[in-house]
């Protein structure tokens, strides 16, 4: 299989017969040959020998990049020009014609035509005599351990149809699974041999359909490199050399293959540089690859097969996953295990602990005061002072107060600011088009023109809000706006807050489901802040706060109109029992227990609820009318209290009537519990 079987009589077999092959490399490869008939190969750079001849059998070979054949294989290769061309090029040299040849005539065009696609494409004989040359070296391949010694199992060597040549001592390995090409190595593996171009065609990729697959595919020097990698459970293409990188850029172009490639060519000089060439050709494709080494110290991926084939798999593993962590993108899924592991940047504050970048919606019934709140906070983050006792992070902001104009604006910043000079970090807008209308787009300008703006605010959502069409749902409509401008704020890493109001109808239960509108906007927005009050003419406010990156709470808050700003009164809880303890402090019923208990320390006082109402007569000189129910309760409520403060109380019933018994406790020793080494 390795000879041209071509007639005598024609040109190849004329210029076969006579042409020097040494005399053809040094005269159209512009090189000289050395002692040794070596050289520097002319098909790609090295400053080492790797170009040889072997003028007694009529054939070059390239022991780097692979590139072997006769005179006429090197001339086609060299010039770029198909076999025929070649021959006559060749020929004119030796004084051979093609019109002195048999069946290659200038008249006789359509032998001509023959013979040029013979060159390109085998003949179907040809064809099965290649298939029927490697099955039959396929039944051979136990009587060598060429391929267990390069760490190749024999499962793999069964998948890939390897063989072996007992005749020529030689291995042999399909490039695929048609059995249409192959090429042989000689068990000292000082040299490999491939059928020549008129017998089995133009040299294919090694495992080229692994292009028109979706998986990662590694890119490698020698099939050998390649089937190493799939053993370990990747999916890899030989380019059967570095002179085969061009192959690999036409089959991707002609296959518009769209899986991801990572490159793997040999650790030495010429795999480098073929690599290096490769990767600027995939650049230009715009292919999504990426370049590894996973041969660690080693020159190529068998090798590493042989010494440590778990590190092998590891390292294919691992490029696996940073290719496709390099080109992720939201839509692809992840490992717990990796996540876990990432660097990931933290969350980025305006307000710390309060106000996270992204989209965020303070809300409140009308004229509550939300308008002076968000004008506080742009000042506050411009000069980098606490908001609402929370730190914030100094930063621009940019204030859409649709709802006012600017001597409005310029007598609301003078109050707050008390005569200092205003913040140039502040920016206001007084008009702005719709979601659907370019408003994102002109917020996009402004964060360009001043990239210190991390905080905008749009006062107010309906102001902006986009025409909802006729097919569309309330939440789908709100849901896909908010949506966007969610996705607007994270990719610019700002917060963008809107100011919206609250629904008129309270809900005890959850003041967040009194948001105006679907609950689309609370489910797509990060942060939610609400302001909100039992009564409106009450001068504190519930100041609620929830989102993904903050914890659920509730502040007390009111405007303090001598300051014009937005104060802490503490938290919900803080307040609360702050009001129970001044309404215990001053309730005339327990101030009258306390007396009572204050003049007889010893027996304390016992009666009924009617018995104190008559008490408080005596004790306060007030005359009183409450229930015995509320008295009762009362007492109930703040029977713990009354226990702090040294009062014990005991209820007991006679009768139809329920007896009250408060006396003065007496405070208990501390307990002590004695252990096994404690001495007598």
């Amino acid at each position: 299989m390795e000879d041209r079987t071509v007639s005598n009589d024609s040109i190849f077999g004329k210029v076969k017969a006579i042409a020097s092959v040494t005399q053809v490399v040094e005269h159209f490869g512009n090189i000289k040959l050395n002692r040794s008939s070596m050289a520097c190969c002319p098909f790609h750079e090295e400053k080492n020998p790797s170009f040889s001849v072997k003028e007694s059998e009529g054939i070059f070979k390239c022991f780097a990049c692979g590139e072997s054949g006769d005179a006429i294989d090197f001339v086609s290769k060299i010039k770029g020009i198909d076999l025929i061309e070649a021959a006559k090029l060749v020929g004119e040299i030796y004084g051979v014609s093609d019109a002195t040849c048999n069946g290659i005539g200038l008249s006789n065009t359509k032998a001509k035509v023959s013979t040029v696609k013979q060159q390109s494409q085998p003949s179907v004989s040809m064809k099965q005599k290649i298939k029927d040359y490697i099955t039959d070296c396929i039944k051979d391949v136990s009587k060598t351990d060429y391929f267990m010694k390069r760490g190749l199992i024999p499962n793999t060597i069964k998948a890939f149809g390897l063989g072996y040549d007992i005749q020529k001592e030689c291995v042999v390995i399909p490039y695929s699974s048609e059995y249409k090409y192959y090429q042989t190595r000689s068990i000292d593996g000082k040299e490999f041999r491939k059928p020549p171009t008129d017998i089995a065609g133009s040299e294919p990729l090694w495992n080229e359909k692994a292009l028109e697959s979706k998986d990662t595919v590694f890119i490698v020097e020698s099939p050998i490199c390649a089937m190493s990698i799939m053993q370990c459970g990747g999916v890899a293409i030989s380019t059967n050399g570095t002179s085969g990188t061009n192959k690999i850029v036409t089959a991707i172009k002609k296959k518009k293959s769209k899986c991801k490639v990572i490159l793997s060519l040999d650790n030495d000089e010429p795999g480098q540089e073929a690599q290096e060439s490769l990767a600027n050709a995939l650049i230009e494709m715009k292919i999504q690859f990426m370049q590894c080494n996973i041969a660690d110290t080693y020159k190529d991926p068998n090798e590493l097969l042989i010494k440590d084939a778990k590190r092998l798999k590891e390292n294919i593993n691992s490029a696996k996953r940073a290719i496709r962590k390099y080109y992720a993108t939201d839509k692809d899924s992840f490992a717990a295990d990796e996540l876990v592991n990432e660097r990931l940047e933290p969350v980025t504050w305006i307000v710390e602990d309060l106000l996270p970048t992204g989209l965020a919606m303070l809300c409140a019934p009308s004229k509550y005061g939300k308008s002076w709140m968000v004008l506080q906070l742009c000042i506050a983050t411009a000069e980098g002072n606490s908001f609402l006792n929370f730190k914030t992070v100094q930063c621009g902001s940019l204030y859409y107060a649709l709802e006012d104009g600017k001597s409005r604006l310029q007598d609301r910043l003078k109050k707050m600011l008390k005569g200092r000079n205003a913040p140039s970090g502040v920016r206001f807008a007084i008009k702005a088009d719709t979601l659907e209308t370019g408003l994102l787009n002109k917020i996009e300008d402004e964060l360009k023109a001043f990239p210190d703006i991390k905080l905008v605010i749009i006062d107010t959502l309906q102001k902006v809000r986009g025409k909802m069409s006729k097919d569309d749902t309330l939440y789908g409509n709100e849901y896909r706006q908010m949506a966007a401008v969610k996705e607007f704020a994270d990719k610019h890493k700002i917060c963008l807050l809107f100011v919206h109001h609250l629904r008129k109808m309270a809900d005890e239960s959850d003041v967040f489901n009194m948001i105006s509108g679907s609950t689309a906007l609370m489910g797509a927005t990060d942060t939610i802040l609400i302001l909100s009050k039992k009564k409106r003419n009450d001068d504190g406010a519930k100041f609620s706060s929830t989102g993904r990156d903050i914890e659920q709470n509730e502040l007390v808050v009111a405007f303090d109109r001598s300051k014009y700003k937005w104060e802490v009164e503490g938290t919900v809880e803080e307040i609360a029992s702050r009001k129970e303890l001044e309404e215990y402090e001053t309730n005339i019923y327990i101030q009258t227990i306390k007396e009572l208990v204050k003049r007889n320390p010893i027996n304390g006082w016992s009666g009924s609820a009617q018995d104190l109402m008559k008490a408080v007569y005596d004790v306060k000189g007030k005359q009183v009318a409450d229930s015995t129910q509320a008295i009762g309760k009362l007492i109930t409520r703040f029977s713990t209290r009354l226990y702090y403060d040294d009062i014990e109380h005991k209820a007991s019933r006679t009768g139809a009537s329920r007896k009250h018994t408060f006396t003065k406790r007496l405070p208990l020793a501390p307990y002590y519990q004695g252990t096994l080494y404690d001495k007598d």
